[in-house]
């Protein structure tokens, strides 16, 4: 009874794994865009900062940094993990490369680490910000409520389901619209994905944004086995002469929010599985845009038709949990049908 016990349940496990497998790979939802880290395109170094920081004495050439940010030679701590702490990083030289484009193209790689001693509730996050003003201290992620550019927030607790949901988002600041704290940005958000990018193993993670020809795209790399893609929009203005900037804050939950590097550059060119993804997503969004009138779509994507986004590494256990019991369900079936078999067949024979 037993090898042929062991034999259909190494077999059924066989599947299970193949599908967890294809689930966690499926092309369409988890294409891993593997990429180098570093930059391929030029980059411009005084908007960039990277170790050594402070190369000439106690200050790091072109950046100024305020609040708790502190400077080690490892990393730059925008906030530690302590509560109430805001930090911050800017650039003191406006974006404005060489060309006669209104809106130029670039390319921002940032590797980091959010980590701390909180295991259950932890915050608030980080942002990235391509702002006109610069070094304003305030309650967005340590940033001005009221901005005029770009923002990315890395927010690591969601306000609206009062708990920790690791989430990326971005903004287009008027200057008018305020975030909506309540809400985790609300409205005001116009992309966004679910990613656990908090970690507290040794390797760090790291964030591709890329702008061109008023196209922005978001990738991030958290375990260090490539880039995800995060979100694309069309349609994203853009000028020159704003600053590159990043600030983050603790409330009454708290984390370490480290900066390793940050580098700007000129944009990469696309890659393939790149180019596709782009083409598909702008026949997408034609699609959707002509249903409604041939305006872009507004929606918040962290609670699309009033639905909460999954947490997708909670959603993976899930599955894996689901399809372990079914295993065991059905190992457990094929070895008592066999058993039974045997028995009747044993029965026969005994006088």
């Amino acid at each position: 009874k037993l090898p042929i016990f062991f034999v259909l349940a190494a077999g059924i496990f066989l599947v299970a794994s193949v599908t967890v497998y294809a689930v966690s790979n499926n092309d369409d939802d988890n294409d891993a865009l593997i990429m180098n880290h570093d930059p391929s395109g030029y980059v411009f170094h005084v908007h960039s900062v990277m170790h050594p920081y402070m190369s000439n004495g106690m200050s790091i050439p072109n950046w100024d940094f305020d609040g708790s940010a502190v400077v080690t030679d490892d990393y730059i701590r925008l906030t530690p993990d302590r509560q109430s702490r805001r930090g911050m990083l800017w650039n003191r030289i406006p974006f404005n490369p060489p060309g006669e484009e209104e809106y130029p193209g670039f390319e921002i790689n940032i590797e980091f680490r959010v980590h701390g001693q909180g295991k259950r509730l932890f915050g608030d996050g980080f942002a990235l910000w391509y702002t006109k003003d610069r070094s304003v201290s305030g309650p967005v992620f340590g940033n001005q409520e009221r901005f005029v550019g770009l923002g990315i927030f890395f927010d690591t607790y969601s306000n609206k389901q009062q708990g920790h949901a690791q989430y990326i988002s971005a903004m287009l600041g008027d200057g008018l619209m305020e975030y909506d704290h309540e809400s985790d940005g609300g409205a005001g958000k116009i992309a966004g994905c679910p990613m656990r990018f908090r970690t507290n193993k040794e390797h760090n993670a790291h964030a591709r944004i890329v702008y061109k020809d008023k196209l922005l795209r978001m990738y991030v790399d958290t375990e260090g086995e490539g880039y995800d893609e995060c979100f694309i929009i069309r349609r994203v203005f853009l000028p020159r002469n704003y600053y590159f900037g990043i600030s983050a804050a603790t409330g009454d939950l708290a984390d370490n929010h480290d900066i390793i590097s940050f580098k700007v550059s000129e944009p990469s060119p696309m890659t393939p599985s790149e180019s596709k993804r782009v083409e598909e997503r702008i026949v997408k969004d034609m699609a959707e845009e002509a249903k409604n009138g041939g305006t872009r779509v507004a929606e918040d994507p962290q609670y699309a038709n009033g639905a909460q986004i999954e947490d997708d590494e909670s959603m993976s256990i899930f599955t894996a949990i689901a399809l372990l019991i079914v295993v065991i369900i059905a190992a457990f079936a094929v070895w008592y049908f066999v058993s039974e078999a045997n028995k009747r067949k044993s029965d026969r024979f005994d006088f």
